[in-house]
């Protein structure tokens, strides 16, 4: 059984958040302050027994804030929480027989409600057109919850809890401190639970009771322990007399097994307050499963969940990724949440779900990747891509994906130059280090996270080794919906042929075309079309990278040919091949330095207009080779901070 969607309304940072799959086990992620704990809280007035019916009347703060009359106007809060994956368990159709609301599959659905018990102006029953507020301002008192299951609000659901739970382990937890605690630590329903023959408990209590006898009669003990009596009767007096005795253990059966206590080493000499605050969260954890797999083999309830809050605390990199590997895969009723990029790594990919705020800032949304447009290889590629380092991008405001390790130099520094901090604002760059864009179009997509996102790829409108022409664009094309596709792709078949007056302006075309899908696509490729923006930082860049003579007059020479009327495919060639065999990551990563350094504003109006003074026209980008790239930036930046990358004036200057 696993929650199969959620809905909440008007509570805390939501206004209306629908998770129509949610994924099964489920990791949360999102920034700082989108909600994540308030999720879990939410699930939690529904399905969490522990949680007192004082925790499920709202106050004001609960209410989302944005809400325009908020809880003295009679807002409500609303909770929905459909289960699924009990087709074939009778049992669990027995308990939430009365909850179901649809049976291919079978779906229970459970809902919580908190609302103003006071009618509202127009709600008397009058049929009379009111303003739907109260007619003075509502308190907490003025309230009530309902939590029922179906449809009809008088189906209680509390002892549906009894069998369907959520077992919630809050963030930082001490578990250490409950460890230690016989009334909270999960050792002791272990315990408890084994069938332990009472004729052995009293053998070994007396046991235990004939040792501690033994060393009680020291001599030094028994002075102590009769100094402590006298002290402790001067002070108390007969009235309140106290009969101190020293002892080792309890020695009455019924209580040894509160004795018992757990050792992280063989020969019992490191208790767990001795381990790491990390290792203690493991063991606890560990414990609280195994309560929950025995309590499943007896049949003790239907099903748990459990959610747990950033349980990556106090964890060592190399076991937050060994433990979770293990978790996500041994646990599927299991809930996360996590701000850590290895606990995303080893997540399967259909398990994640993706909290950030609206567009307006308001709000928090959010997605699922449980049903994502890919096969199941692709979603094994996006496993192996998303490790340590390009989990980010599930975490990120923006994602920008590149074709390699160049575009990854160089795309921030050209940002940087702008004034654009891409890290500042939650952009990331990922390379899909190639040309198959399409399972990360899906996963950052709209049947995806819905991030904002751009795809960037080289142009290769030249012939490759096998012939082939305007590779970029036939590559974005294949990245349209169906009825986009189809038109791009007849525009691509009836291109002229390469040279031809035309062939140019229609391939153009094609490409603004795509700029409106977020898929932006150079000429060439992308250290020969920063060639003319950026000729002298290449130059410099490999110059500072190589000694040889012959080679830096390859790369010169390759610089000033892109800016020819009509480029000599040998020299790009030549240019492109000495770049190569330095290293383009290598080269990218000098050449961004030097792109970062630059005045960006200035250049682009020099290049456009002559002046850098002046402004810089609309579609400036368009007057030069690595303007899709300034593109792309700009759209990220239009979304994440309001503003362009470089700001445009109106009018076109004459020429």
């Amino acid at each position: 059984m696993h929650i199969s969607r959620v809905e909440i309304e008007n509570f805390r940072n939501f206004e209306q958040l629908r998770l129509d799959q949610f994924p099964s086990p489920a990791v949360i992620v999102g920034e700082n302050g989108v909600g994540k704990s308030n999720l879990l809280e939410a699930m939690r007035l529904v399905l969490d027994p522990s949680l007192p019916d004082t925790r499920r009347m709202l106050r004001a703060e609960d209410v989302w804030e944005g809400h325009p009359q908020g809880l003295s106007g009679g807002a409500e809060v609303k909770i929905v929480i459909e289960l699924q994956g009990f087709d074939n368990d009778e049992a669990a159709k027995a308990v939430l027989g009365a909850c179901v609301v649809a049976s291919n599959p079978y779906t229970a659905r459970l809902t919580y409600r908190f609302f103003a018990r006071k009618a509202l102006d127009g709600a008397d029953g009058s049929g009379k057109q009111g303003s739907g507020k109260p007619t003075q301002p509502l308190t907490p008192q003025d309230y009530d919850f309902v939590v029922f299951g179906g449809l009809a609000e008088d189906e209680d659901i509390r002892s549906i809890r009894r069998d369907i739970a959520m077992r919630m382990l809050p963030a930082l937890r001490d578990a250490e401190g409950d460890l230690q605690s016989w009334r909270r630590n999960p050792l002791r329903d272990l315990l408890e639970s084994l069938p332990i023959e009472p004729e052995k408990l009293t053998a070994t209590a007396n046991a235990i009771a004939v040792a501690v006898n033994e060393l009680t009669k020291d001599k030094n003990v028994d002075a102590l322990q009769t100094h402590l009596s006298n002290r402790l009767g001067d002070m108390l007096g007969p009235r309140f007399s106290v009969d101190p005795t020293l002892g080792f253990a309890s020695t009455r059966a019924d209580e040894l097994l509160r004795a018992v206590r757990l050792f992280v080493d063989k020969e019992r000499s490191r208790s767990v307050s001795d381990s790491s605050l990390g290792s203690a969260n493991v063991i606890y954890l560990g414990l609280l499963l195994e309560v929950l797999t025995r309590q499943r083999a007896a049949d003790q309830f239907v099903a748990t969940l459990v959610a747990v809050e950033e349980p990556e605390a106090h964890l060592h990199v190399g076991l937050q990724r060994r433990l979770f590997h293990y978790l996500l895969r041994s646990e599927s009723s299991l809930i996360l949440t996590t701000h850590s990029p290895h606990v995303a790594a080893v997540t399967p990919i259909a398990s994640f779900v993706v909290l950030r705020r609206d567009s307006r800032g308001a709000a928090t949304v959010g997605a699922t990747t449980s049903h994502l447009p890919i096969t199941k290889t692709e979603a094994e590629d996006l496993e192996r891509y998303i490790d340590v380092s390009r989990a980010e991008i599930l975490f990120a405001a923006g994602v920008i994906v590149v074709e390699g390790l160049a575009e990854l130099y160089v795309l921030p520094a050209i940002a940087s130059a702008a004034g654009f901090d891409l890290d500042s604002h939650g952009v990331v760059v990922a390379s899909a280090h190639g040309t198959d864009f399409r399972p990360y179009r899906a996963l950052l997509g709209q049947q995806g996270i819905k991030t904002p996102h751009a795809i960037v790829t080289d142009g290769d409108t030249d012939p490759d080794k096998r012939g082939r022409t305007s590779a970029g664009i036939k590559r974005g094309a294949a990245l349209l919906i169906a009825t986009q596709k189809e038109n791009i792709q007849k525009r691509i078949n009836e291109l002229p042929a390469l040279g031809d007056d035309d062939f140019e302006d229609k391939t153009k075309s094609i490409v603004h075309e795509l700029e409106r899908a977020e898929i932006y696509v150079g000429w060439q490729t992308l250290e020969a079309d920063l060639c003319t923006l950026f000729g002298d930082e290449i130059k410099a860049a490999f110059g500072e990278l190589s000694s040889s003579t012959a080679e830096r007059n390859d790369v010169n020479a390759g610089v000033d040919n892109q800016s020819e009327n009509s480029v000599d495919v040998a020299i790009r060639d030549a240019m492109l091949s000495r770049i190569t065999s330095l290293g383009k990551g290598r080269f990218a990563q000098r050449l961004a330095a030097h792109i970062s350094k630059v005045d960006l504003r200035a250049r682009v109006a020099a290049h456009a207009t002559g002046d850098p003074a002046m402004d810089l026209p609309v579609g400036v980008y368009d007057s030069f080779s690595s303007g899709y790239i300034f593109k792309a930036l700009s759209a990220i930046s239009e979304l994440v901070r309001g503003e362009p990358l470089l700001q445009q004036s109106i009018t076109i200057p004459s020429e």
